[in-house]
């Protein structure tokens, strides 16, 4: 960033500071949340239950279901995983890449610059949260460049806020943990006592849920609000403008060049073989359009979605071949760890829920609160709350359903209602925690308290305008 110093009221910055110093001073990592959320289970179980920890005759206790529930969700943690890797690679593959320098060379203006960030990002990360969170990213740092060398000035932090709002479309999107995982046959059932199966769906199609038009409509309609608010934001004056430094510029030139792929070996030319490539990848990218055309988005499921993902990303990078297509694999595998590491924490979690009718418990008092119509904004309410402290949707699915889906059916709402809200609480609350600007604030090179002056007011609005949509629509 350039030494200019935005001229905003000290006091303000001051307040965002505690608010950023707060928040790392009192919120420990991920895995200690995980850990402490298991004891504090136990310990409803066993109070509410009168469920004993642990028995040596057989009998059920809080560990047997424990130790019950923590391998029973192996597949989903690998398809969650795979989910991730594959929105990385083909996010970050060469010719996207370039397409992006092009489109990054259009715009003419600065507000142009902002809309179109906003439409890619959020568009695709609507598609998949992986790719669209990369895309925000890449894309976001081309457009700075290439404002810079046109002469356009942008305050920096306002446009990495942009990039960094379109989040909501990934998290409440196609590929959000609720609703794909809602879509997958048999996969709800799976997340609820025996006694409740025959009452839930096999599955939920997306055109149900996040695909449905009117939660379309308020998807664009919070995506205007996250675009509209940084712009008038925007400092009217240039000495207050904070534009990309020359070191920011270079990085973003430096990573466009294209990898140069050697093949002069017999070894080399197998490793950058492009035929293994589109064999394989075409073959299976033509079979994965071809199953979604014949059944449509209401067919579409977890193991078919990242199928296509893994299969396009090959097609991609056929050009640099099956080496450099696992190189790309495994970096993005290296921010994986959590799914693999927590993920089991979290089936154990949902073991105890389910196994001691801890969940039962649950279901009943907010059953006892709630109305059919009150049930939706009361889950968007809880899930905004609670992804603050568990921020992943998918984890927090896994310890939500066994007693989120029986009141809904209790209640008699609907559950696509539930599970709109219960996505879209997710997608608000995450832009107001540091822990999922990291990726943005380290390819922006930022910090937390740059872009949320900017954030934190759209989502305000947003927060207002959800809760009358679940509320009147449902």
């Amino acid at each position: 960033m350039s030494n200019q110093i935005d001229t905003k009221p000290d006091l303000k910055k001051s307040k965002m500071d505690s608010y950023i110093e707060w928040f790392f001073k009192w919120f420990p990592e991920s895995f200690f949340i995980t850990l402490a959320l298991t004891i504090i289970v136990a310990l409803a179980a066993m109070i509410f239950t009168k469920t004993p920890l642990l028995t040596f005759d057989g009998s059920a206790s809080v560990v047997s279901a424990w130790n019950g529930g923590f391998w029973s969700l192996l597949a989903f943690i690998m398809q969650m995983t795979i989910l991730l890797v594959t929105g990385g690679v083909v996010a970050s593959s060469p010719p996207i890449k370039k397409l992006l320098i092009r489109l990054a060379s259009l715009p003419n203006n600065r507000v142009t610059c902002f809309i179109m960030v906003a439409a890619i990002a959020g568009f695709c990360g609507y598609i998949h949260w992986g790719v669209g969170m990369m895309l925000g990213i890449v894309f976001g740092r081309e457009i700075a460049a290439a404002a810079k060398k046109k002469g356009i000035k942008i305050h920096a932090p306002v446009l990495w806020t942009v990039a960094f709002c379109t989040m909501p479309w990934g998290s409440a999107g196609i590929s959000g943990a609720a609703s794909i995982y809602s879509a997958t046959p048999g996969y709800l059932k799976g997340l609820v006592a025996e006694e409740i199966k025959p009452l839930v769906p096999d599955a939920l199609p997306l055109t149900d849920t996040v695909a449905a038009p009117p939660f379309i409509l308020l998807l664009i309609i919070g995506a205007v609000i996250y675009v509209l608010v940084p712009i008038l934001m925007h400092p009217k004056t240039d000495d207050r403008i904070r534009e990309i430094d020359d070191d920011f510029l270079y990085g973003v030139e430096a990573s466009a060049i294209t990898p140069v792929i050697p093949r002069n070996l017999p070894s080399e030319r197998m490793n950058a073989s492009r035929i293994v490539m589109l064999a394989v990848g075409g073959v299976g990218l033509f079979f994965a359009i071809a199953k979604i055309a014949e059944a449509g988005l209401a067919g579409l499921s977890l193991n078919l979605f990242n199928f296509l993902f893994l299969m396009l990303g090959m097609v991609l990078c056929f050009n640099q071949g099956p080496e450099y297509y696992c190189k790309l694999f495994r970096d993005h595998l290296m921010g994986t760890w959590g799914f693999i590491l927590q993920f089991s924490f979290y089936a154990g979690i949902f073991g105890i829920i389910v196994g001691t009718g801890l969940g039962t418990l649950i279901t009943n008092g907010f059953t006892s609160i709630s109305t059919p119509s009150t049930w939706p904004v009361i889950t968007y309410i809880y899930s905004a709350i609670l992804n603050i402290f568990v921020p992943s949707g998918g984890s927090k699915f896994v310890i939500e359903a066994p007693y989120i889906i029986p009141t809904s059916l209790n209640l008699g709402t609907s559950l696509n209602a539930t599970i709109q809200a219960y996505q879209m609480g997710d997608s608000t609350t995450n832009l107001i925690i540091p822990f999922f600007a990291l990726p943005y604030l380290a390819n922006f090179k930022v910090k937390f308290n740059d872009i949320i002056p900017y954030s934190l007011p759209a989502v305000v609005i947003v927060f207002v305008v959800n809760i009358l949509y679940f509320a009147i629509v449902w």
